[in-house]
Parts: C-alpha cells; sequence; structure tokens
C-alpha cells in the first residue's frame, strides 16, 4: 500500500471548541462593550438666580413653579429685549423660560414674553391650534395642540405678556403643573 495517502484522523473535539472559543469569545465581548449605553446625565439647574434677575427686570410678573422634591429644573433662561437669545438671534421681546423633568421623566417647560405674543405662541406651540380651554386657579387658559397631537399648551394672555405652559402631555398634567405657578415680581 505504498500508494495510499495517510490521511489525518478529525481533530479531537476539544481543539473545535478551544477554536470556537478564541474566535467568538473577543467578538462577543466587543458586541457587550458596544450596547452598553450608558444613560446621559441630566443637565441640572439652579432657577433661582434667573428668576431672581427676571423678576427684577422683567415688565412682567414671572412664573415660577412651586414644585414637589423629585422635579429637576434643565433649564432657565432670561433675555432681555434686544439682547441675544437662542439660535444667536436677538430676542424680540423679554423672555423668561424654564423647563423640568418630572420624577416621571416627563418634560414641562415654561415660556413667557412681552411682544410678539402670536408669533412667539406660534413658536412655543410648534404650530398648535388652539382647542379650547382650560381653567386653572382662577385664570382661563387656552389650549393649543400641535398639528401633530403630540405638544399640547396652555397660553394665558394677559394685557402686557403671554405665558405659555408646554409638554408632550396631557392637559390635565398640565394643568396640574400649571397651578404651581407663582408669579414673581
Amino acid at each position: 500500500m505504498a500508494g495510499m495517502a495517510r490521511t489525518r484522523p478529525n481533530p479531537p473535539v476539544i481543539h473545535m471548541i478551544v477554536a470556537m472559543a478564541v474566535v467568538l469569545l473577543p467578538a462577543l465581548l466587543a458586541v457587550a462593550w458596544f450596547q452598553r449605553v450608558p444613560e446621559p446625565p441630566i443637565a441640572r439647574t439652579d432657577p433661582a438666580p434667573v428668576a431672581s434677575r427676571a423678576a427684577e427686570a422683567a415688565p412682567y410678573a414671572v412664573a415660577v413653579p412651586a414644585l414637589p422634591d423629585g422635579w429637576v429644573c434643565t433649564r432657565a433662561r432670561w433675555t432681555p429685549q434686544g439682547r441675544i437669545g437662542v439660535g444667536g438671534q436677538p430676542a424680540a421681546g423679554n423672555t423668561f423660560a424654564l423647563g423640568y423633568l418630572s420624577p416621571e421623566q416627563r418634560y414641562f417647560a415654561v415660556d413667557q414674553r412681552d411682544v410678539q405674543p402670536a408669533a412667539f405662541v406660534a413658536d412655543v406651540t410648534r404650530d398648535g391650534a388652539r382647542t379650547g380651554e382650560s381653567s386653572v386657579a382662577g385664570r382661563v387658559w387656552l389650549r393649543y395642540e400641535s398639528a401633530d397631537g403630540r405638544t399640547h399648551a396652555l397660553v394665558l394672555q394677559e394685557a402686557d405678556h403671554v405665558t405659555i405652559v408646554s409638554g408632550d402631555v396631557s392637559y390635565e398634567a398640565l394643568e396640574s403643573f400649571a397651578a404651581t405657578l407663582r408669579f414673581q415680581g
């Protein structure tokens, strides 16, 4: 049998397992590493200094919510008329804005301005349509809903300014939030 080639026996099973582990283990570790996306930290801000400055300078009473523990202020901004504001544009009016994250991770905003109320309402409500009224703490707020139905807003029109409470929440949630507002100044 001189002409027959010698065949190699099949490798032992243990060699196959080791080879697969060498190939798969780094791949599994890489997948696990890149799938662990940490929750972004919530950018907290103290609204008190901004609210105090706004209350002193604004020609209207600024609206600041008195909220229970668990709410986080994530936005506090006061921009006097003509100063550079959001988007690098001069503020059309004296603009006060606060944003809060609820304990359920829902975002609520309070926005106020004293000039061009119609344009301001259209901007903040995302070109919302008026859908009715709400009565909160003895005041009549106009209800607005964005075209996609996602964002709701309550608009309080005063003689010298407009206050808007908005969020991707129900009107009832907005009414509860609006009931916490304390007008300062």
